[in-house]
Protein backbone atom coordinates (compact mmCIF):
# COMPACT_ATOMS: atom_id res chain seq x y z
CA UNK A 1 0.00 0.00 0.00
CA UNK A 2 1.07 3.59 -1.05
CA UNK A 3 1.47 6.34 1.57
CA UNK A 4 -1.49 7.83 2.87
CA UNK A 5 -2.40 11.47 1.82
CA UNK A 6 -4.04 13.37 4.60
CA UNK A 7 -5.91 15.50 2.08
CA UNK A 8 -7.84 11.97 0.82
CA UNK A 9 -8.23 11.22 4.82
CA UNK A 10 -9.68 14.54 5.34
CA UNK A 11 -11.99 14.11 1.99
CA UNK A 12 -13.11 10.66 3.57
CA UNK A 13 -13.97 12.22 7.18
CA UNK A 14 -15.57 15.30 5.84
CA UNK A 15 -18.00 12.82 3.62
CA UNK A 16 -19.05 11.03 6.86
CA UNK A 17 -19.60 13.62 8.96
CA UNK A 18 -21.73 15.45 6.72
CA UNK A 19 -23.64 12.13 4.76
CA UNK A 20 -22.84 14.21 1.17
CA UNK A 21 -20.38 14.71 -0.89
CA UNK A 22 -21.02 17.73 -2.03
CA UNK A 23 -21.58 18.84 1.49
CA UNK A 24 -18.27 17.88 2.18
CA UNK A 25 -16.70 19.85 -0.93
CA UNK A 26 -19.00 23.10 0.43
CA UNK A 27 -16.65 23.04 3.97
CA UNK A 28 -13.30 22.00 2.28
CA UNK A 29 -13.47 24.52 -0.61
CA UNK A 30 -14.01 21.73 -3.76
CA UNK A 31 -16.40 20.39 -5.75
CA UNK A 32 -18.64 17.56 -5.43
CA UNK A 33 -16.40 15.80 -8.15
CA UNK A 34 -13.47 16.80 -6.53
CA UNK A 35 -14.23 15.32 -3.62
CA UNK A 36 -15.61 11.84 -5.43
CA UNK A 37 -11.95 11.90 -7.14
CA UNK A 38 -10.29 12.17 -3.65
CA UNK A 39 -12.65 9.15 -1.90
CA UNK A 40 -11.45 7.03 -5.04
CA UNK A 41 -8.11 7.75 -5.05
CA UNK A 42 -8.13 6.58 -1.46
CA UNK A 43 -9.85 3.58 -1.62
CA UNK A 44 -7.47 2.60 -4.51
CA UNK A 45 -4.84 2.96 -1.99
CA UNK A 46 -6.06 1.28 0.57
CA UNK A 47 -7.51 -1.60 -1.84
CA UNK A 48 -10.70 -1.78 -0.08
CA UNK A 49 -14.17 0.19 -0.69
CA UNK A 50 -14.88 2.66 1.68
CA UNK A 51 -18.39 4.00 1.02
CA UNK A 52 -21.74 2.42 -0.54
CA UNK A 53 -23.35 5.34 -2.65
CA UNK A 54 -26.76 5.51 -4.09
CA UNK A 55 -28.27 8.25 -5.47
CA UNK A 56 -29.85 9.33 -2.44
CA UNK A 57 -27.57 8.30 0.03
CA UNK A 58 -23.82 7.58 1.33
CA UNK A 59 -22.57 4.70 3.79
CA UNK A 60 -19.74 3.24 5.27
CA UNK A 61 -19.31 0.15 3.95
CA UNK A 62 -18.03 -2.31 6.46
CA UNK A 63 -14.40 -1.64 5.87
CA UNK A 64 -15.14 1.84 5.99
CA UNK A 65 -16.56 2.00 9.47
CA UNK A 66 -13.61 -0.09 10.97
CA UNK A 67 -11.05 2.58 8.66
CA UNK A 68 -13.09 5.61 9.97
CA UNK A 69 -11.48 6.02 13.65
CA UNK A 70 -8.03 5.17 12.25
CA UNK A 71 -8.50 8.53 9.83
CA UNK A 72 -9.43 10.40 12.59
CA UNK A 73 -6.26 9.61 14.87
CA UNK A 74 -4.08 9.69 11.92
CA UNK A 75 -5.41 13.68 11.19
CA UNK A 76 -5.45 14.52 14.45
CA UNK A 77 -1.47 13.13 14.92
CA UNK A 78 -0.39 14.83 11.72
CA UNK A 79 -2.28 18.24 13.12
CA UNK A 80 -0.51 18.01 16.35
CA UNK A 81 2.68 17.13 15.05
CA UNK A 82 2.78 19.81 12.22
CA UNK A 83 1.55 22.60 15.21
CA UNK A 84 4.50 22.00 17.45
CA UNK A 85 7.01 21.80 14.56
CA UNK A 86 5.27 25.15 13.34
CA UNK A 87 5.28 26.66 16.79
CA UNK A 88 1.62 27.51 16.59
CA UNK A 89 0.64 24.62 19.13
CA UNK A 90 -0.74 27.09 21.70
CA UNK A 91 -3.15 28.65 18.96
CA UNK A 92 -6.19 26.64 18.90
CA UNK A 93 -8.59 26.24 15.94
CA UNK A 94 -11.87 28.06 16.59
CA UNK A 95 -14.91 26.84 13.97
CA UNK A 96 -17.44 29.38 14.24
CA UNK A 97 -20.48 29.33 11.79
CA UNK A 98 -22.56 32.74 11.68
CA UNK A 99 -26.04 33.28 10.37
CA UNK A 100 -26.51 35.63 7.41
CA UNK A 101 -29.13 37.49 9.69
CA UNK A 102 -27.03 37.40 12.81
CA UNK A 103 -24.04 39.68 11.10
CA UNK A 104 -25.23 41.16 7.76
CA UNK A 105 -23.04 44.10 6.58
CA UNK A 106 -21.35 44.23 9.81
CA UNK A 107 -19.32 40.73 9.48
CA UNK A 108 -15.88 42.52 9.17
CA UNK A 109 -16.22 44.58 12.29
CA UNK A 110 -17.55 41.41 14.13
CA UNK A 111 -14.26 39.07 13.48
CA UNK A 112 -12.24 41.73 13.58
CA UNK A 113 -12.93 42.15 17.38
CA UNK A 114 -13.31 38.55 17.99
CA UNK A 115 -9.39 38.40 16.46
CA UNK A 116 -8.59 40.90 18.77
CA UNK A 117 -10.23 39.37 21.83
CA UNK A 118 -8.69 35.53 20.97
CA UNK A 119 -5.35 35.84 20.12
CA UNK A 120 -4.82 32.26 21.11
CA UNK A 121 -7.21 31.08 18.61
CA UNK A 122 -6.92 30.64 14.91
CA UNK A 123 -10.42 31.75 13.34
CA UNK A 124 -12.22 29.43 10.79
CA UNK A 125 -15.53 31.53 10.01
CA UNK A 126 -18.31 30.35 8.16
CA UNK A 127 -21.41 31.96 7.31
CA UNK A 128 -24.87 30.80 6.04
CA UNK A 129 -28.47 29.60 6.87
CA UNK A 130 -29.10 29.02 10.37
CA UNK A 131 -30.64 25.63 9.67
CA UNK A 132 -27.77 24.51 7.57
CA UNK A 133 -24.99 25.54 10.75
CA UNK A 134 -26.75 24.29 13.54
CA UNK A 135 -26.94 21.02 11.66
CA UNK A 136 -23.76 20.98 11.06
CA UNK A 137 -22.92 21.75 14.41
CA UNK A 138 -24.19 19.01 16.22
CA UNK A 139 -22.51 16.75 13.50
CA UNK A 140 -19.49 17.98 15.40
CA UNK A 141 -18.26 20.54 12.18
CA UNK A 142 -18.11 23.73 14.22
CA UNK A 143 -16.86 24.65 18.03
CA UNK A 144 -19.69 27.63 18.25
CA UNK A 145 -22.05 28.84 16.20
CA UNK A 146 -24.52 31.78 16.11
CA UNK A 147 -28.09 31.41 14.79
CA UNK A 148 -31.73 32.23 15.05
CA UNK A 149 -33.07 30.26 17.87
CA UNK A 150 -36.52 29.74 16.24
CA UNK A 151 -34.68 27.93 13.12
CA UNK A 152 -33.34 24.91 15.85
CA UNK A 153 -34.93 22.85 18.40
CA UNK A 154 -32.39 22.92 21.57
CA UNK A 155 -32.36 26.58 23.84
CA UNK A 156 -29.30 28.50 23.62
CA UNK A 157 -27.78 31.27 25.47
CA UNK A 158 -28.90 34.33 23.67
CA UNK A 159 -26.55 37.02 22.15
CA UNK A 160 -29.30 39.27 21.52
CA UNK A 161 -32.92 39.84 20.24
CA UNK A 162 -34.15 42.20 17.82
CA UNK A 163 -37.34 43.63 15.91
CA UNK A 164 -38.42 41.86 12.22
CA UNK A 165 -39.06 45.08 9.97
CA UNK A 166 -40.97 45.15 6.33
CA UNK A 167 -37.90 47.01 4.98
CA UNK A 168 -38.41 49.07 1.85
CA UNK A 169 -36.18 51.98 0.02
CA UNK A 170 -36.92 55.57 1.00
CA UNK A 171 -38.82 56.51 -2.02
CA UNK A 172 -40.42 52.74 -2.61
CA UNK A 173 -43.91 52.86 -3.75
CA UNK A 174 -46.16 49.75 -3.42
CA UNK A 175 -48.74 50.65 -6.39
CA UNK A 176 -52.40 49.75 -5.60
CA UNK A 177 -53.87 46.64 -6.38
CA UNK A 178 -50.46 45.05 -7.79
CA UNK A 179 -48.65 42.06 -5.71
CA UNK A 180 -46.72 42.09 -2.91
CA UNK A 181 -42.89 42.64 -4.22
CA UNK A 182 -41.17 39.88 -1.71
CA UNK A 183 -37.41 40.38 -1.19
CA UNK A 184 -35.78 37.72 0.25
CA UNK A 185 -34.01 34.79 0.56
CA UNK A 186 -34.12 31.77 -1.10
CA UNK A 187 -37.16 28.55 -0.17
CA UNK A 188 -34.93 27.21 2.28
CA UNK A 189 -34.65 30.46 4.46
CA UNK A 190 -37.06 29.65 7.20
CA UNK A 191 -37.71 33.39 7.57
CA UNK A 192 -39.00 33.12 4.13
CA UNK A 193 -41.06 30.49 5.22
CA UNK A 194 -42.38 32.63 8.10
CA UNK A 195 -42.76 35.81 5.84
CA UNK A 196 -44.54 33.84 2.88
CA UNK A 197 -47.10 32.40 5.55
CA UNK A 198 -47.61 35.68 7.10
CA UNK A 199 -49.19 37.22 4.25
CA UNK A 200 -51.11 34.01 2.83
CA UNK A 201 -52.99 33.91 6.54
CA UNK A 202 -53.32 38.09 5.90
CA UNK A 203 -54.60 37.32 2.28
CA UNK A 204 -52.36 38.63 0.22
CA UNK A 205 -51.11 38.07 -2.84
CA UNK A 206 -46.97 38.21 -3.52
CA UNK A 207 -44.77 37.95 -6.32
CA UNK A 208 -40.93 37.07 -5.81
CA UNK A 209 -39.18 40.07 -7.24
CA UNK A 210 -35.50 39.56 -6.04
CA UNK A 211 -34.16 35.96 -4.93
CA UNK A 212 -31.13 36.33 -2.91
CA UNK A 213 -28.59 33.60 -1.71
CA UNK A 214 -27.08 36.26 1.00
CA UNK A 215 -28.50 38.83 3.47
CA UNK A 216 -26.10 41.34 1.78
CA UNK A 217 -27.42 40.63 -1.98
CA UNK A 218 -31.53 41.16 -0.22
CA UNK A 219 -30.15 44.69 1.50
CA UNK A 220 -28.66 45.21 -2.42
CA UNK A 221 -32.22 44.80 -3.80
CA UNK A 222 -34.29 46.45 -1.40
CA UNK A 223 -31.83 49.57 -1.42
CA UNK A 224 -32.22 49.80 -4.98
CA UNK A 225 -36.04 49.71 -4.69
CA UNK A 226 -36.75 46.73 -6.14
CA UNK A 227 -39.41 46.03 -3.48
CA UNK A 228 -39.95 44.91 0.05
CA UNK A 229 -38.45 42.46 3.13
CA UNK A 230 -38.27 41.09 6.01
CA UNK A 231 -34.99 42.27 7.83
CA UNK A 232 -33.62 42.47 11.36
CA UNK A 233 -33.62 46.32 12.10
CA UNK A 234 -29.88 46.36 12.59
CA UNK A 235 -29.84 45.33 8.60
CA UNK A 236 -32.22 47.84 7.81
CA UNK A 237 -29.65 49.81 4.82
CA UNK A 238 -28.72 53.71 5.49
CA UNK A 239 -32.01 55.13 3.60
CA UNK A 240 -34.59 52.39 4.03
CA UNK A 241 -37.87 52.29 6.24
CA UNK A 242 -40.03 50.13 8.20
CA UNK A 243 -42.92 50.27 5.52
CA UNK A 244 -45.53 47.87 7.79
CA UNK A 245 -47.59 50.52 9.14
CA UNK A 246 -47.95 52.17 5.68
CA UNK A 247 -48.98 49.04 3.84
CA UNK A 248 -50.80 47.71 7.08
CA UNK A 249 -48.55 44.62 6.77
CA UNK A 250 -49.04 41.38 9.08
CA UNK A 251 -47.29 42.25 12.30
CA UNK A 252 -43.92 40.24 12.44
CA UNK A 253 -42.42 38.58 15.84
CA UNK A 254 -39.44 39.53 17.54
CA UNK A 255 -36.39 37.27 16.92
CA UNK A 256 -33.70 35.61 19.16
CA UNK A 257 -30.08 35.06 17.87
CA UNK A 258 -28.34 32.32 20.03
CA UNK A 259 -24.81 31.15 21.19
CA UNK A 260 -24.41 27.39 20.70
CA UNK A 261 -20.85 26.48 21.50
CA UNK A 262 -19.37 22.82 22.54
CA UNK A 263 -15.84 24.12 24.29
CA UNK A 264 -15.03 22.97 27.44
CA UNK A 265 -16.07 24.42 30.41
CA UNK A 266 -13.63 26.94 30.99
CA UNK A 267 -12.14 27.54 27.62
CA UNK A 268 -15.95 27.75 26.44
CA UNK A 269 -16.76 30.25 28.82
CA UNK A 270 -13.93 32.78 27.66
CA UNK A 271 -14.63 31.98 24.13
CA UNK A 272 -18.35 32.17 24.74
CA UNK A 273 -18.47 35.66 25.98
CA UNK A 274 -15.92 36.77 23.29
CA UNK A 275 -18.24 35.97 20.79
CA UNK A 276 -20.67 37.80 22.71
CA UNK A 277 -19.50 40.58 23.54
CA UNK A 278 -18.19 40.91 19.75
CA UNK A 279 -22.14 40.30 18.63
CA UNK A 280 -23.65 42.93 21.30
CA UNK A 281 -20.65 46.06 20.72
CA UNK A 282 -21.70 45.93 17.11
CA UNK A 283 -25.39 45.77 17.14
Amino acid sequence: MSDLDMDLLRAFVRVTETGSFTRAGQLTGASQSAVSVKIRKLEKRLGEALLSRSPRSVRLTSFGARFLNDARDLIDLHDRIASRVSGAEARKPLLLGISDHAAGHKLPAIIAELSKALPGHRLHVSAGLSEDLYRDFKAGLFSAVIVRAEDVDVPGQTAFEEDLVWTASGNFVWPADSPFPLVALNGSCALRRLVVASLKEAGIVREDVFTGTGVGTVQAAVAAGLGIACLDRRNMPAGCRDVGRLYSLPALPRTRMALYTRQERGQGGAVGSAILRAFQQHG
